[in-house]
């Protein structure tokens, strides 16, 4: 019997009895199927619904559709109408014959488009009424409805005869094949485990993650009454978004707009965002002072073979200072993101960029985090920062666990609860590989997420990362190239500060910091995976740290 016990909702005590008559009464060699309903095209097209109380195969006779109605059962035949007389008393009901029937014909047809038959063939599927409290005996009911169709209450004490000559009686005509038991499960009782696909999940979360919020627009309003704001609040909480708007309104108002942030991949997403203003320069700090240097200088500053990183900037830093008097007033306006990363001395340069140093507009976008109420040192804005108090980039389930590693002002996040944040145990990175390629794997397979939804992040960099032993996981292209959209990033932590990704997975997270797994987390709009050595477990929540002894089993 499928199902093992009567659909939920069953009411017919009738149907309740023939389910129990099949279950117990009948032999292994039928298959009784119980509540089902299927549904095909006719020839135009346009759906054809068949449904019945029981379906009945036996794999040499083929299959029968069983109507079943309780009760007395009478038919006016000058009105054309069924009755039933229960205890409740009577009441109309369906024509049994024209109900198993039509379902029969209908049924007949999904079986063989299932079955991939060719239109003319036809599958061997009777039918009919089952009428387990009344009486039949020898009695014609309608000319189609014949006594041989009929299984009454005599007929359930000899269930298995019954079913014997209903099958015979319309095996008389068959021309058809009897479909295989497990075709009519496809058709009937095709059981699915359908999962929401990520994909499908993350797209919904992100539309509702891109709209903004009143009080963006608020501050947005705000800053067009100011020319020198700073604006605090933490990652996800819109700030890249509101910097590269306000550069957009300055430039429709005339002004020639600079923007500098700190990270280089930021610098370049907020280029292309805004390739479409010609009155908008972007830069990345560092970028800024090598294109001053050059124009000034005529030559192309770079690193010398034996200068270090933290030699170089520096140097490059002086050689901008003395350069900047020489490209003074060339800007209308100055907009700032990252401001938090902006050591003190940077800022006057800058500002002589400005064609009045002093009243032109600034507006400085930073990062509250650990700094509560305190704008950047050095920042040439002596008001209070605006706070942005609304996360608009993570899901809830993402801001709880972001929200661990955040002191600044407290934020609320507007977003969709979201997907449960996962996590994995490994003890080395061999291990942690194996887990990656086939958590990856899953995720584009499985879950349908494109791979340049994708973002692997480590605290570390190339030359100590296992992100970098292969140019590919489960089975994808990785790339380090954040605008490559065929592939999946791998990138360092520390790179892919200020960007996102619908789905990051963030390893090795023996070499982090809190405030490296604050940017790590908060990188994740809607989907974030952790992959922790066990050994490290104590970097991460409370919540998480126990779900990770639970999957490691510690």
């Amino acid at each position: 019997m499928i199902p093992d016990h009567p659909s939920p909702g069953t009411e017919s005590r009738a149907e309740l009895r023939v389910f129990d008559y099949l279950r117990d009464e009948t032999g292994s060699q039928f298959t009784a199927f119980h509540h089902v309903a299927w549904l095909v095209p006719d020839a135009r097209g346009a759906p054809r619904h068949g449904e019945a109380d029981f379906v009945v195969a036996h794999p040499e006779f083929g299959a029968l559709v069983l109507e079943v109605k309780g009760g007395g059962i009478s038919y006016d035949a000058d009105t054309g109408t069924w009755t039933s007389h229960g205890s409740d008393g009577p009441h109309r009901i369906k024509d049994p014959v024209e109900q198993a029937r039509g379902s029969a014909f209908v049924l007949a047809e999904a079986v063989r488009r299932v079955s991939g038959q060719a239109p003319a063939a036809k599958a061997r599927v009777g039918y009919g009424i089952g009428l387990p409290d009344t009486h039949v005996a020898t009695a014609q009911l309608r000319l189609d409805a014949p006594r041989d169709i009929v299984i009454d209450a005599n007929d359930m004490m000899r269930l298995t005869p019954a079913l014997d000559k209903l099958f015979a009686y319309w095996n008389r005509t068959a021309t058809g094949a009897a479909p295989s038991i497990s075709i009519l499960r496809q058709v009937l009782a095709n059981s699915f485990d359908l999962r929401a696909p990520l994909a499908a999940e993350l797209a919904e979360q992100d539309r509702a993650l891109l709209r903004l919020t009143e009080q963006q627009y608020q501050v947005l309003d705000m800053v067009a009454r100011q020319t020198r704001v700073a604006i605090a609040g933490c990652a996800g909480s819109g700030k890249t978004f509101l910097a590269a708007e306000k550069a957009r309104r300055l430039a429709a108002q005339g002004f020639r707009v600079l923007v500098v942030c700190f990270n280089l991949l930021l610098a370049e997403h907020l280029r292309r965002g805004l390739s479409d203003i010609a009155a908008v320069d972007v830069f990345a700090y560092y970028e800024l002072c090598e294109a001053v240097v050059a124009e000034v200088s005529g030559r192309q500053p770079s690193q010398g073979a034996e200068e270090t990183q933290k030699l170089y900037y520096p140097r490059l830093h002086g050689e901008f200072e003395n350069s900047v008097a020489s490209v003074t007033s060339r800007y209308g306006a100055l907009i700032v993101d990252e401001a938090q990363d902006f050591d003190a001395e940077w800022w006057l340069p800058l500002q002589l960029l400005l064609v009045d140093p002093d009243k032109s507009p600034i507006y400085a976008f930073f990062d509250d985090n650990q700094n509560i109420f305190h704008a950047p040192r050095g920042m040439p804005i002596d008001s209070e920062p605006i706070q942005l108090t609304v996360n608009c980039r993570n899901t809830q389930r993402i801001h709880r666990v972001v929200g661990k590693y955040y002191h600044g002002t407290p934020i609320t996040a507007r977003g969709p609860e979201g997907i449960p944040v996962d996590v994995h145990a490994y003890a080395t990175r061999k291990e942690m590989m194996t887990l990656l390629d086939k958590t990856v794997r899953s995720w584009v397979t499985e879950a349908g997420v494109a791979p340049g939804d994708i973002a692997l992040l480590t605290p570390g960099r190339q030359f100590d990362s296992a992100l970098w032993w292969s140019d590919e996981i489960g089975g994808y292209d990785l790339t380090d190239d954040p605008w490559d959209r065929t592939k999946i990033l791998r990138c360092s932590i520390f790179r892919f500060k200020g960007l996102e990704r619908l789905v990051v997975g963030v390893v090795e997270l023996d070499g982090a910091s809190s405030p490296m797994l604050y940017t790590a987390f908060s990188r994740a709009s809607v989907f974030l995976s952790v992959f922790c050595p066990r050994a490290s477990r104590n970097l991460l929540p409370r919540e998480l740290a126990k779900q990770l002894e639970s999957v490691a089993g510690t």
